[in-house]
């Protein structure tokens, strides 16, 4: 059976090294500590030099650390205690560094590299090196010294660190550099205000190019009935044709006796009383004159700083754009009225076309050849495009005209009602319809009426005629921009078209597809987009060929 080792802790403590006497805890734990099994090997056997290392280290009261040998095995004092935290590091006599410090042994063992490489001590002064410690990573400052220690054989065989954690010096430092900044922050706010408010009032002074006076009040049994001038400048001396010489310490009343019935009177009466601070628009239409003002009155003292802002010509200006937008809304208007007698007046010949072609077509079958009777098919569907083309046009410009108040529309009842009207049509392509709840709006009947109509046509009319028509109606509630709208869907399987085309089918007399029995005028959808933005609302359309369209309308929440 094998001997046991024995532990120099079991030795009789009277044996205890001198250096390790009266050395604290970390003494007690050096001595405690099984060497035997250790890189360093047992106490009896280290060299002179880590004795005295130790022994220096261990008797001195500033926190001290010790890296020695090449496996870096880790020995400090009492005073370093406090660094290692509450637990979880402690005790860290005999291990290795980078067992102790895995979270930071990049960064320490560079550092201490260099001190084995070149010899030199290295000093950093309030340096972060983040340790984990009380459970979590710490960002923790430092200021330390990183010396070499030579050994017995005059080789460098550890290094010493000296050091002293500054966490708290450097978080209490920044926090007053944060102070400092914020308070500078604040007074280069103040100045900047002063300064301001200084330039402002500097410009005022040296300028005087708008109307100045400083106002003392007149009181008659305890009552303020007037104003005296005190001081004032030219721009005001000149609106009663004069110099300010001439009107200084005269009432205002004297000069203009219509002031007394306006605000110029009474609400600088009112900021004397109260000490608050007013500023006012005013058109000023007495004494022969006809003036817009802004008017500023300050209390100071025992007078009112009175200040004017003169914007007569803005105001004419104002009064010449709003002229030219009634103008431009009359001349919009004729347009419009124009555009719709103009198509009503054109429906009369072209039904004419229509009827005397086909009389002509009666009357002389037996005589026409087949060539003829295409040309007179091509007539006949030449002025029918037309006819459909002015309907479509007179919707249009009734659409671009809107009424004066809405009503509650209910669309279950307004689509119920289109689909009766093509019913017809509906029958002839075989479709079918598939209708949600739709909701009760705030809007125009007749115009609502209209979107469905040309949006359940535009689905009948661009229909692939090998596959069954399937039209299908929903709405929901919806937010756009933080706006709450109606969404109502007409999607249908038709033909489809491009997406890049998705903006451009609502232009007027545009068609994506032509002949046969996808022609049209061009208009519908133009006036569908026309009738939702009548409705504040907006539309868009989603597609692809030979998938279907979907059209999207929101009308707003009223």
């Amino acid at each position: 059976m094998e001997k046991p080792i024995k532990l120099e802790k079991d030795i009789d403590p009277a044996i205890r090294p001198q250096f390790l006497r009266n050395a604290g805890e970390a003494g007690t734990l050096i001595w405690e500590y099984n060497w035997a099994e250790n890189p360093v090997g047992p106490i009896s056997r280290w060299p002179h030099s880590l004795r005295t290392t130790l022994g220096i280290m261990l008797h001195s009261a500033f926190p001290m650390f010790l890296f020695w040998g090449k496996h870096r095995i880790c020995f400090y004092n009492d005073a370093y205690r406090p660094s290692l935290g509450v637990n979880g590091k402690h005790p860290a006599i005999g291990k290795t560094a980078n067992e102790v410090w895995p979270e930071i042994w990049e960064i320490t063992d560079s550092l201490i590299s260099e001190v084995y490489k070149t010899g030199r001590a290295q000093w950093f002064e309030d340096r972060m090196v983040p340790i984990f410690r009380n459970g979590r990573l710490e960002d923790v400052y430092w200021t330390f010294s990183h010396s070499p220690v030579y050994g017995d054989e005059d080789q460098i065989e550890g290094v010493l660190v000296t050091c002293v954690e500054t966490t708290s010096k450097v978080n209490a430092r920044k926090e007053i550099e944060e102070t400092v900044a914020s308070r500078t922050e604040e007074l280069e706010q103040a100045n900047a205000s002063i300064r301001e408010a200084n330039a402002y009032l500097q410009d005022i002074i040296n300028s005087f190019k708008q109307p100045l006076q400083i106002l003392e009040p007149v009181f008659e049994n305890g009552e303020i009935i007037d104003f005296r001038f005190k001081l004032t400048n030219q721009a005001y001396a000149s609106y009663a044709n004069t110099i300010p010489e001439k009107i200084q310490y005269k009432r205002v009343s004297e000069i203009f006796p219509g002031y007394l019935n306006t605000t110029s009177f009474s609400n600088v009466a009112k900021t004397y009383l109260s000490g608050i601070t007013d500023t006012w628009m005013i058109h000023y239409d007495q004494d022969g004159l006809d003036l817009y003002n802004e008017m500023t009155a300050i209390k100071m003292g025992e007078a009112v700083i009175l200040h004017f802002a003169d914007y007569t010509k803005l105001k004419y200006l104002e009064f010449e754009l709003l002229k030219k937008i009634a103008e431009l809304e009359s001349s919009n208007q004729n347009l419009q009225a124009f555009a719709h007698a103009a198509s009503h007046d054109l429906k009369e010949p072209v039904r004419k076309i229509q009827i005397f072609t086909d009389r002509l077509k009666t009357q002389l079958v037996n005589q026409l050849t087949e060539n003829d009777l295409a040309m007179l098919n091509k007539i006949a569907n030449a002025s029918k495009r037309m006819g459909n083309l002015i309907d479509d046009l007179l919707t249009y410009s009734q659409f671009s005209m809107v009424p004066l108040e809405k009503e509650l529309v209910d669309l279950n009842e307004n689509i119920q009602q289109v689909i009766e009207d093509l019913e017809v049509s509906i029958q002839e392509t075989n479709a079918s319809i598939t209708l949600g709840k739709l909701p009760v709006v705030s809007g125009y009947k007749r115009q609502l009426n209209q979107m469905f109509q040309n949006l359940i046509g535009n689905a009948l009319k661009y229909h692939n005629p090998e596959v069954p028509l399937h039209i299908d109606i929903s709405s929901q509630p919806t937010s756009e921009h933080g706006k709450q709208y109606h969404l109502i869907e007409v999607r249908d399987n038709g033909v489809g078209f491009e997406q890049q085309f998705a903006e451009q089918i609502f232009e007027l007399f545009t068609r994506l597809h032509a002949g046969g029995i996808q022609a049209g005028s061009g208009v519908g959808l133009s006036t569908v987009k026309k009738v939702v933005d009548n409705h504040k609302g907006f539309i868009k359309a989603q597609s692809q060929p030979g998938s279907g369209a979907s059209f999207r309308v929101h009308l707003p929440f009223d």
